[in-house]
């Protein structure tokens, strides 16, 4: 795994004037500074703290501890050395909670400047990162070459070069018969140097270990890139064939567009195309894209990845989905003469006994794969019940088309500024939380690239802050069209105006609502009562069976029955669904929620959507 800043490596930057009191291996994302020792509304985080100094011991001292709990990357005591009293007097504290301190010569007033540095920084890291993963590629021996002694040497030297070169670094390649490489030729470290502060060791094939040390103890060796490289050498040392040669380097290609996908999933194209420019040239340089889905049913993964690998070439970007097993992505944009539709076409007939089946989207933003990907996720439901195995989204009427922008946008931004007003990354956690509430926690974590619990405590970050309830699937609903208006029409000022009972009261709503439910009409069973009742008991199907007088299997048969007749999947029929996840697709419930809202009969309970919810105003990001 690619290393990430950490509070403990600051101390390596001179500009940010810091001393480690307590170290630490706390992944930094950014840095916060606060006027007194109050933790913001808006949570920590993955933050760096800055606080100044003359705070009472007492307060900093909880706020260590609230700090640690809350996923913190540190604390940093500004205008404090590191033998100040202060910071050896918190340091037990730190030690105990297990939270980095760090002292800093730079007063408040500097970290102030300081602060958005610290995300830059952190950035540019992670772009170097992948900019050496794609140069060590380039240093793997291709496809096709020979496996001789003298050619393993020389990947071995080129790859010992490569690291030292990189990370400014005396690196050794030592095996039985003695050193095979050594770079920069004149100081290659010493065996005895080894496994200390700034040094790594480590193990290879047979008896080979590769050494790396540095003249920075501050600092120590890119772990992550050392371990990359420790494996392409094992490859190089085992004398392994074309095959073996050729399956390491698809796979360290594979890894690559995984990141790639992971960070446009999050909304962030133009470090994908960073990313992925030293394999894939300009494939991302493009406005919009379509997502395609495919579902791998009774053929291995790995051997419809490759099938699409070859069908698409440079047309498209095909990667392992990193939520469920039985499912590759493949990312296409929008240029000129690459249509990889009818290559995916092919492709089924070649799995054609396995009844694999494709999905797949419309074209949308660049910045907005992951709701293309939502799209193709419910193309993929519908292809499993078409003939053809194949379906494509369809470019209907939604409630954002028929809501007015600007009041629906008001509305929008009045029930999210709690979190959009959060210090920083306020916009970051409403998008992990909006994508986990789509498609639940566990899925969500792993096609964004972080960790189920940090997707967990965001999710409950935001809908504390909004004064809504996670577990209610009809305050889902509100939450993810909120998330949904401000992705579409962007924050600004939110002016009073009607609240979300009244737009989706609106004749226009009603309108287009009748024509949404009017498929269901004609069936004799009054699938519209059933749908009604199941929703407005927030999509349980036992407490409808309850209502309705029938037996809970025949709730579930009226609703499977009604999903073709919607052309949308209620019921989510997933691979590798987690047990304790919901099993209704938000994407569907969304509009037929909304849709029997606005077309609720006079006399009757509409679905208990809160659409009179208004949040308390967010408190101050520090206290006065």
């Amino acid at each position: 795994m690619l290393t990430v800043l950490t509070s403990q490596d600051l101390a390596g930057y001179e500009e940010f004037g810091a001393a480690v009191v307590v170290g630490g291996e706390r992944e930094l994302e950014r840095a916060l500074v606060l006027a007194g020792a109050e933790v913001p509304a808006g949570g920590c985080e993955g933050a760096l703290v800055v606080v100044g100094p003359g705070l009472e011991h007492p307060a900093v001292a909880r706020l260590v501890r609230i700090l640690a709990e809350s996923g913190a990357a540190g604390l940093v005591l500004a205008g404090t050395a590191p033998d100040d009293p202060a910071a050896t007097e918190l340091a037990a504290t730190a030690k105990e909670s297990g939270l980095p301190l760090l002292a800093s010569g730079r007063t408040l007033a500097e970290w102030e400047v300081l602060a958005p540095q610290v995300a830059a920084l952190r950035a540019g890291l992670l772009e170097r990162q992948y900019a050496r993963l794609a140069g060590l590629l380039d240093r793997l021996p291709a496809p096709g070459t020979g496996g001789a002694a003298a050619d393993e040497r020389g990947t071995v030297r080129k790859l010992a070069a490569y690291l030292s070169e990189q990370l400014d670094a005396q690196v050794l390649v030592r095996g039985a018969g003695g050193v095979l490489a050594a770079a920069p030729e004149a100081r290659p470290p010493r065996d005895q140097e080894a496994d200390t502060q700034g040094r790594l060791a480590i193990p290879l094939n047979g008896d080979a270990t590769l050494l790396v040390a540095t003249d920075r103890p501050a600092a120590a060796p890119d772990r992550g890139l050392a371990a990359y490289t420790a494996k392409a050498i094992g490859l190089a040392l085992a004398g392994l064939g074309e095959r073996q040669a050729g399956q390491a380097v698809d796979e360290a290609v594979r890894r690559v567009r995984v990141s790639a996908l992971q960070l446009l999933m999050s909304g962030h194209p133009v470090p994908a195309q960073r990313v992925i420019q030293g394999i894939s040239g300009d494939l991302l340089d493009s406005d919009t894209a379509r997502v395609y889905i495919i579902d791998c049913a009774g053929a291995p993964r790995d051997a419809v990845l490759t099938e699409a690998e070859r069908a698409l070439r440079d047309a498209a970007l095909p990667v392992r989905c990193p939520a469920f097993n039985r499912h590759v992505i493949i990312v296409a944009p929008q240029l000129p003469g690459r249509d990889p539709e009818p290559a995916l076409l092919r492709l089924l007939g070649v799995f054609a006994q396995e009844r694999v089946m494709l999905g797949g989207s419309l074209p949308h933003p660049m910045e907005a794969v992951a709701d293309a990907y939502g799209e193709a996720m419910d193309a993929l439901a519908l292809a499993a019940r078409t003939p053809a195995r194949h379906a494509t989204a369809s470019r209907t009427t939604g409630v954002l088309d028929v809501l007015p922008p600007e009041e629906t946008r008001a509305w929008a931004i009045r029930l999210l500024r709690p979190v959009l007003a959060m210090p920083r990354g306020g916009r970051q956690i409403l998008e992990t939380a909006a994508l986990a509430v789509e498609f639940e926690r566990s899925a969500a974590a792993r096609v964004v690239g972080v960790h189920r619990n940090t997707v967990t405590r965001r999710v409950q970050q935001v809908f504390d802050a909004v004064g809504l309830d996670h577990e209610l699937i009809l305050h889902r609903v509100v939450l993810s069209l909120a998330a949904q208006v401000v992705g579409r029409y962007g924050v600004g000022p939110a002016p009073e105006g009607p609240g979300l009972h009244a737009l989706l009261t609106a004749p226009e709503v009603r309108c287009w609502a009748e024509k949404a439910l009017r498929p269901l009409a004609g069936d004799r069973r009054d699938l519209l009562r059933t749908l009604r009742v199941w929703v407005g008991h927030g999509c349980r199907f036992e407490q409808a069976a309850a209502e309705l007088g029938i037996a809970t299997k025949t709730v579930r048969s009226h609703i499977r029955a009604a999903e073709p007749l919607l052309r949308r999947d209620l019921v989510a029929n997933l691979p590798d669904q987690a047990p304790d996840e919901s099993e209704h697709r938000l994407s569907s419930v969304r509009p037929l929620a909304l849709a029997l809202y606005a077309t609720t009969p006079p006399g009757t309970a509409p679905p208990p959507l809160p659409v009179h919810h208004e949040p308390a105003p967010p408190r101050p990001a520090t206290a006065p």
